[in-house]
């Protein structure tokens, strides 16, 4: 098992890396937790866990309930949400129950989002079961859900009280889920750590095989990178966090622009950060070689680095970025080579567009 924590004050929580779902209600009764305990799954990753985890919380003697929504992007709305908070008071939760969000990243945005408004904040854990949710997603405090016009618009930033990794879930994750979250973690060593970004070229081939030791590396490294953003940026005040948004701008334009219904979360973030490296390349901030390396990566990674989306309705959505600032679009670029970055608001419209346009197919 590995351990890392989050040190916020009176926020700090721990992630724990490598223990069975089966121990979750151990962990929970470490916390003091003394009211009631309400997980939120999906369909999907209720038949493959919920039982298991809720028999779990059962055992170590709380009072728990599971409720499931329908699993998919699209179905991150405030209408989910409304039905949530019936469920909660359904259940009678108070400011003493447990808020559990068993699942990949659409389940935790939302429920950590119920925790963080329902009765002004009740605590709240993730137990992520993606790979993207592992690496990223169940990390950090940010929680919320889509607008029509632009991803993860409404939300807060509410810690969890720990975030719990069994590795052993993504057995299940089918390969468009789990390479959905490999592009998140290439996207920490392009930002933060060229030679994380050099493992990553190396152990590509293992990691796709789930040689567990490789893929717990990958988690517990890209949970440390993200650490020490959150750490120094909570709230996203200093502009330093914006950085892991690097190639989601455009990846969530993409997103936006389709109805979040054609291409997975990781796969409109490859797709944006190829976008970004070219753009970065016009710019002369970065040369061929680690354009081609960023391409080459995503490519063994069996992600897409091309779209089919019209260029007008990406440019459409990129102005309801929340990284905008008085009506300027900034951009996460890649400075020189991974591991350094820089944030530009003035990339003028035609080189967005011209690449946009020589990755369409």
């Amino acid at each position: 098992m590995k351990t890392v924590e989050i040190k916020l004050g009176v926020r700090t929580y721990p992630i724990y890396i490598g223990i069975s779902l089966t121990h979750v209600g151990d962990y929970i009764k470490d916390k003091n937790i003394t009211g009631k305990v309400l997980v939120i799954t999906n369909t999907t990753v209720n038949k493959l866990y919920g039982d298991m985890v809720v028999d779990s919380i059962t055992r170590s003697g709380f009072d728990v309930s599971i409720t499931k929504i329908p699993d998919g992007e699209e179905y991150k709305t405030l209408d989910t949400v409304n039905g949530l908070y019936q469920v909660c008071m359904d259940n009678h939760l108070d400011r003493n129950s447990l808020i559990v969000a068993l699942g990949g990243g659409v389940v935790g945005d939302i429920a950590g989002f119920v925790a963080a408004t329902f009765m002004r904040g009740v605590p709240f854990m993730q137990v992520p079961t993606t790979l993207l949710s592992q690496v990223d997603s169940s990390i950090g405090g940010k929680v919320g859900v889509n607008h029509p016009e632009s991803k993860n618009m409404i939300g807060a930033f509410y810690q969890p009280i720990m975030v719990f990794i069994d590795i052993s879930t993504l057995k299940t994750l089918p390969e468009r889920e789990f390479n959905s979250g490999l592009a998140e973690a290439i996207k920490y060593g392009i930002i933060r750590d060229k030679k994380y970004f050099t493992v990553l070229e190396r152990d590509m081939t293992k990691i796709k095989a789930l040689n567990i030791e490789r893929v717990e590396y990958t988690v517990w490294r890209s949970c440390q990178i993200k650490k020490w953003v959150v750490e120094l940026d909570e709230q996203e005040t200093k502009g330093l966090r914006a950085i892991l948004n690097y190639g989601h701008t455009i990846g969530h334009a993409i997103e936006a622009a389709t109805n979040y219904k054609t291409y997975l979360h990781g796969e409109a973030v490859s797709i944006g950060m190829v976008c970004i490296a070219k753009i970065a390349k016009e710019l002369k901030l970065l040369n061929s070689m680690w354009t081609h390396r960023i391409e080459r990566i995503l490519t063994r990674a069996e992600l897409p680095i091309t779209h089919k989306v019209s260029t007008n309705k990406i440019i459409e959505k990129l102005i309801f970025d929340k990284k905008v600032l008085n009506g300027k679009v900034r951009f996460v670029l890649t400075d020189g080579r991974p591991g350094r970055t820089v944030i530009k608001d003035d990339v003028p419209e035609a080189l967005i567009r011209k690449v946009l346009e020589e990755q369409k197919v």
